[in-house]
């Protein structure tokens, strides 16, 4: 997208109940953004029905979840359909996956890794063969639990695809953590083989699902429509977002995000269905911290500017006042609230970060010198707290993803773009609703 379209008002739309249902593609795990839509759904009373992802077997076969890990997930209703996406996994023809071609490298040689592209594209195919072929089985069994159903919303939460191979991870927490003499290029690890084939697997899982999902349901979603129903899909991207800096609201991203050019390619697909006549709806949210999100050095630095918005938003609200009461006791010294947000004011208006905050050229590649800053500061502002373990980022994040959930269930009941971007504008406004 080239336009930042973000969502200024909250929609006032509420008319959910148990004739409604919110039907999850991708497995529920612990908490995150996808978490706060369920709740949002489960308040109104729609039926909420869950999938997953299947499992790997000593051998790495694809299997269905036995009966003891569906009652340990207490998901009920589960279509249990093994809807796992990407292919590095995936055995070509002579039996080898891509995970396989990575065996026995050093890590010292990640720039190095010269991959059989041949091979790997045919795993892609068979991959995507595989996955399509689940989704159908899994729509076959979803049918049943719709019927009758007035509104149907599909939440796709697809996202990842980091090549489960022993050379992977590592090299990427050095362009993702790495700062000083530990510093890695994201750009020249992007320009790898690696780096190409993870940026292959991450657009077959954040991206090209939701694609799969919107083409392979079209006979479902049209026996909806004939009933009298609606459909409408919501997905979770990341594009940045927009933090309080002086008094204004004014965009700004996590670098280096490498799994943003996926979720362009999500958006892509969202503007494609919209204008084929699908309801499908991209939502920005903002950066929280969850375990998924921890290999990005620095991410939560962003969080702490929705101090700043709850108090210039929603400052006298009671429930608002009792959650910056709380944030201020986790940290050493009283008064240190206002420290952080003069600290991450200065941060995001440096001309460091200011130089990775341009819209246009997103997503950036990471640089020394702002990895460095991105570094120092996360380690001051936690240093400021009484204990690492207990951040005032757990709070903010869980109300972003509350927030989020909230505006983009209401806003799904009559959906009016494609791509949307959630800020912490609206995520302030939205908390006395939330909390």
């Amino acid at each position: 997208m080239t336009e930042l379209r973000a969502l200024r008002e909250i929609p006032d739309t509420d008319d959910y109940g148990p004739q409604d249902a919110l039907v999850v593609f991708g497995e529920l795990f612990q908490r995150g953004y996808a978490n706060g839509l369920v709740d949002e759904a489960k308040k109104r009373g729609m039926k909420v029905i869950y999938s997953t992802v299947g499992r790997r077997d000593e051998a790495n076969q694809l299997r269905l979840l036995s009966a003891e890990e569906i009652g340990e997930k207490a998901q009920n209703p589960l279509i249990n359909q093994a809807l796992e996406a990407g292919f590095d996994l995936e055995a070509d023809s002579q039996g080898r996956t891509p995970v396989d071609q990575l065996q026995g490298l050093k890590l010292s040689e990640w720039d190095k890794v010269k991959m059989d592209w041949s091979s790997l594209e045919q795993s892609r195919s068979f991959g995507v063969k595989r996955f399509r072929e689940n989704l159908e089985l899994y729509l076959n069994d979803l049918r049943s639990h719709l019927e009758g159903c007035r509104h149907v919303i599909f939440l796709h939460t697809m996202a990842g695809g980091v090549p489960r191979a022993k050379i992977a991870m590592p090299a990427m927490n050095r362009v993702f953590k790495g700062f000083g003499d530990r510093y890695a290029s994201s750009e020249e690890f992007w320009s790898t083989d690696l780096g190409r084939f993870c940026a292959a697997n991450f657009e077959e899982v954040t991206a090209n699902t939701l694609a799969h999902l919107v083409e392979l349901s079209a006979p479902l979603r049209q026996e909806l429509r004939a009933a009298g129903g609606r459909v409408s899909y919501l997905a979770y991207g990341y594009h940045g977002t927009e933090v309080l800096m002086g008094s204004q609201y004014r965009w700004q991203s996590y670098s280096p995000y490498l799994q943003g050019f996926a979720k362009l390619k999500l958006e892509e697909i969202a503007q494609e269905a919209w204008e084929s006549g699908t309801q499908v709806t991209v939502f920005n949210a903002p950066e929280i911290l969850t375990n998924s999100s921890s290999i990005f050095l620095g991410v939560e630095v962003s969080l702490y500017p929705l101090l700043g918005a709850l108090q210039k938003e929603v400052s006298e609200d009671p429930k608002v006042q009792a959650l910056l009461s709380k944030a201020a006791s986790l940290l050493k010294e009283e008064g240190a609230l206002e420290e952080v947000m003069d600290y991450t004011q200065k941060y995001f208006e440096s001309e460091v970060i200011q130089r990775w905050s341009r819209f246009e050229l997103w997503p950036q590649h990471n640089g020394p010198e702002q990895m460095a800053l991105m570094r120092e500061a996360s380690t001051h502002l936690i240093h400021l707290h009484k204990d690492s373990r207990e951040l005032m980022t757990a709070e903010l994040s869980e109300l972003v993803f509350r927030s989020c959930g909230r505006l983009m269930i209401q806003e799904a009941f009559a959906p009016r773009q494609a791509v949307w971007w959630l800020g912490h504008d609206i995520v302030a406004r939205t908390a006395p609703q939330v909390l």
